[in-house]
């Protein structure tokens, strides 16, 4: 895995926060093309099991009332897919928008205008500034 993450690092733009897998680079190269703000792996509290734990999102879109955009690029591995589910109901307990993309949503052609409309429809009206976002040129690699 310690390959993995060199060989991806080596690829990343100056600038970009050090992601730990390919479809999150992705994630946020398309994020970046949108002119879409984010955090990376923000610290956050959550509201979870009767407790306040710290979670740290893959991405936070703070003018979108802090929607979450999380990547979930093992979901064929059962114990990660219930880790999900468990995220899912955690985020809408505590009201928090939260969209997740697998690896098969970023597969297809046509994917990045795809997870944009997805993000607008999470974000519904709250989020104007997705209507006629237009992506800047560059690469999603």
């Amino acid at each position: 895995m310690t390959a993995h993450l060199r060989r991806l690092s080596d690829r990343l733009g100056p600038g970009e926060p050090p992601y730990r897998s390919r479809g999150e680079a992705q994630l946020g190269r398309l994020l970046d093309r949108y002119g879409i703000p984010f955090f990376y792996e923000q610290p956050r509290l959550i509201y979870d099991r009767g407790l306040y734990r710290v979670w740290r999102p893959d991405f936070t879109l703070p003018q979108q009332q802090g929607m979450v955009l999380e990547y979930a690029g093992m979901a064929d591995i059962p114990d990660y897919a219930a880790g999900i589910r468990h995220k899912r109901r955690a985020y809408a307990s505590n009201g928090i928008p939260a969209v997740f993309i697998y690896p098969k949503d970023i597969s297809r052609p046509g994917w990045p205008e795809r997870i944009i409309r997805q993000l607008y429809r999470t974000a519904g009206s709250r989020y104007r500034s997705y209507r006629g976002a237009q992506a800047r040129s560059g690469p999603y690699r």
